[in-house]
């Protein structure tokens, strides 16, 4: 390793130790390597670096999405869902905490984002699950647990930023990540329901009659029309990413306003003020980790990672486990976007040259980034959840270790089945 490539590198993590945010840890990094090896001339390149990584046609999906999730939060959908999944799951011993993650399933193929999820419907299970006897910190957990399934089922903001980085087709990389979502909210009901049992938790009383559930079903059917409408378009080859997060974002306004008349057209200003401000911090850490993964390259780096993996000569199955641990480490203290931007392309490479499949593999990668939002030090899922339920992290880390544990487990199941991840793409013709 070079002094230049360390003083990159060291730079980069002791900035964000120090809690710079990632665009500028990566920006000044950058700086400091242009500044020690007296490499100016870069500064103009790494400029134009920063602008054709945000200047992608496919990422403009990305504020598309975000704010169809914004028209469905500020129209109150939300509600829609959450009574839908009381009909579904609320009648479980255990019934709100199923609810919750029911919740976030459907609640995910709408926004795809985790701390969306936690936003969204952390303030409305968190208090109600204390109210009916649930511990805070158990409430926190089940919410932070399951928001990690909306970066899974698509629409999946992580999965545009993992295919454009990677070069994957995104609608084959939302299909491959659809079934892996499901099961990992599967595995947390059994998980739930082991629990119930155990400790007795309630049911959600209310009625169930033929008649409540076809209400509640019509009314969730219009904004589960969502997701539908994404994946039809990508994977029927109708719309790019692009054009399906336009319309998607154009149904959610018809809904909002005109359908369940819940969104004022004066708020409209705040919903996009909104999407603007999160789309843009998305997208400047976007365009940094461009400029720093060209900088890398300079320096070398992905021949020097696949002569390392290359040597081990550790097969197919030694290499998933590797690759693993890596993901779950870096995911530990690095969100997931900056992991994929500066690492997804040569991991992504490394894997492919063992005989993993990428998309397989970019399941496996998505997966691992997102419980690394539930694991400390960075654990972001964890910290929104705590500041809802104000339980204490110590605490809620505590009663979050079982969910870590299942979603591990799925995790692993995922990784040594390759089914889970290829069977929908290659049934849709990817």
């Amino acid at each position: 390793m070079t002094d230049t490539l360390m003083v990159l590198l060291g730079s980069f993590l002791l900035l964000m130790l120090l809690g710079l945010p990632v665009a500028w840890s990566l920006l000044t990094s950058m700086l400091a390597w242009v500044a020690y090896g007296g490499q100016w001339r870069f500064l103009p390149i790494a400029a134009e670096r920063i602008w054709q990584g945000m200047d992608v046609f496919v990422l403009m999906a990305i504020p598309l999405f975000i704010l169809a999730g914004e028209l469905v939060n500020a129209g109150k959908i939300t509600d829609r869902l959450i009574h839908f999944a009381n009909v579904l799951f609320g009648w479980m011993r255990g019934g709100l905490a199923q609810v919750n993650i029911g919740a976030s399933i459907l609640f995910s193929g709408i926004t795809g984002v985790a701390l969306g999820d936690i936003a969204a419907l952390g303030r409305v299970f968190i208090p109600a699950m204390v109210k009916q006897g649930y511990s805070p910190a158990y409430a926190a957990a089940v919410t932070a647990s399951s928001s990690i399934i909306g970066p899974m089922v698509p629409p999946s903001l992580v999965a545009v930023i993992y295919g454009s980085m990677t070069g994957l087709s995104i609608g084959a990389l939302m299909a491959a990540t659809l079934i892996p979502g499901l099961l990992i909210g599967l595995v947390q009901m059994l998980l739930v329901a082991v629990q119930a049992r155990r400790h007795n938790f309630p049911q959600v009383e209310m009625d169930r009659s033929p008649a409540v559930a076809v209400r509640a079903t019509g009314q969730a059917l219009v904004p589960l029309m969502i997701p539908v409408i994404i994946l039809a378009g990508l994977m029927g080859g109708l719309m790019t990413p692009t054009e399906a997060g336009a319309v998607a974002a154009g149904y959610a306004l018809v809904v909002a306003t005109l359908v369940y008349r819940s969104l004022r057209l004066g708020t409209l200003g705040e919903v996009f003020q909104r999407s603007a401000l999160f789309s843009g911090q998305l997208l400047i850490i976007v365009g940094c980790g461009a400029a720093f993964s060209w900088v890398m390259g300079m320096e070398n780096v992905p021949r020097m990672v696949a002569g390392w993996i290359g040597g081990w000569e550790m097969g197919y199955l030694g290499t998933l486990l590797v690759f693993n641990a890596i993901l779950l480490v870096l995911g530990m203290f690095i969100d997931p976007t900056t992991v994929i931007i500066l690492f997804g392309p040569i991991l992504s490479a490394a894997a492919v040259h063992a005989g993993i499949d990428p998309l397989h593999f970019g399941v496996i990668a998505i997966l691992n980034l997102n419980i690394g939002l539930l694991t400390p030090p960075l654990g972001v899922c964890l910290f929104a959840a705590e500041r809802i339920a104000g339980c204490g992290l110590g605490t809620l880390i505590k009663a979050n270790t079982p969910f870590l544990l299942v979603n591990l487990a799925g995790l692993g199941l995922i990784a040594a089945v390759p089914g889970f991840s290829l069977w929908l793409p290659a049934a849709l013709g990817f």
